[in-house]
């Protein structure tokens, strides 16, 4: 493994929230306890498309960034993390249900925050 695969699986983990937002709006609201209306929905429209941008840059960053991957990575493993803390705040106050889905989504941003971390100090 190495840190551009890194990128690219990220970004395939990020799609999948797209495709859930965008297609699946009911479950992700059942998933994190919100009450469903049409303002949600046209937020979570917007959030995909947010994430469909941040995803396509993880996709694409390796091939523009050369030598400067590692400076990339440094940055994406502390968002990465960033939003674990985001999702165990968000489960310990319980804003979000303490369901599988929350759990394991929270724990896959510190897998990749860390293998970001890990992998750009390889490189």
């Amino acid at each position: 493994m190495n840190l551009s695969l890194v990128f690219k699986l990220a970004a395939g983990f990020m799609v999948l929230w797209v495709l859930q937002m965008w297609f699946l709006p009911a479950m992700v609201e059942e998933t994190f306890g919100w009450n469903s209306s049409p303002d949600l929905r046209v937020l979570m429209r917007y959030m995909g498309m947010a994430m469909a941008a941040l995803a396509t840059l993880h996709w694409t960053l390796p091939m523009w960034a050369g030598e400067k991957l590692s400076n990339f990575g440094m940055v994406s493993a502390f968002f990465w993390a960033l939003f674990g803390v985001m999702g165990v705040y968000d489960i310990a106050m319980e804003i979000s249900p303490s369901t599988a889905p929350n759990f394991i989504s929270t724990a896959m941003n510190f897998v990749f925050s860390a293998l970001f971390y890990v992998y750009s100090r390889k490189s």
